[in-house]
């Protein structure tokens, strides 16, 4: 069994999931305005609790999970958030600060690549080799994959197709850029 986590910019998703993609159990929390004055605190308390309430309620030991996955807005490098500017966080260390409460192992991701893979495993795109993901959203993310397998750039992450601006005149964003709506 796998834990997967989703940071979004308006909650936070946890769910226990099967091998074959079966989701056992799952909670969700949402992010309001408070929250975001110490958002890296609330992330870290929200998921330690989170995870304890679903090993606990499903009586599952932390040794029985094979892995933590985490998925997160913006750009990830080595277990760290680095930028999610939708949530104002910057170099967060967020699999050290996990590392305290489960000692599973963790990985974690850009969240439209999370979700491309979970397409291409068990959605549309398993009969496919070659595909593209795009996840619309906040910003504009995506996975792509070539002969099965998801590209991975060596310099930077890459494939996010970005925050763009796209009226001119449109809303603030929390960015300073505008947006359509």
């Amino acid at each position: 069994m796998k834990i997967g986590i989703d940071i979004g910019g308006s909650h936070i998703g946890i769910g226990l999931v099967e091998s074959n993609g079966n989701i056992l159990a799952k909670k969700e929390k949402n992010i309001n305005a408070r929250d975001k004055g110490n958002i890296e605190k609330f992330i870290e308390e929200t998921i330690a609790i989170s995870i304890n309430e679903i090993l606990k309620n499903n009586n599952i030991k932390i040794q029985d999970i094979e892995m933590i996955g985490i998925a997160c807005p913006g750009t990830s490098k080595e277990g760290v958030i680095v930028k999610a500017e939708n949530l104002k966080i910057y170099n967060f260390p967020i699999i050290e600060k996990l590392q305290k409460y489960f000692s599973a192992p963790m990985k974690l991701s850009n969240d439209a690549k999370c979700a491309g893979l979970c397409e291409k495993k068990y959605g549309a795109l398993r009969q496919y080799q070659d595909a593209i993901f795009i996840c619309l959203g906040t910003g504009i993310g995506g996975a792509v994959f070539m002969d099965g397998k998801m590209l991975k750039p060596k310099k930077y992450l890459g494939m996010e197709l970005g925050h763009m601006t796209i009226k001119k005149d449109g809303v603030e964003c929390s960015c300073g850029r505008k947006r359509l709506f």
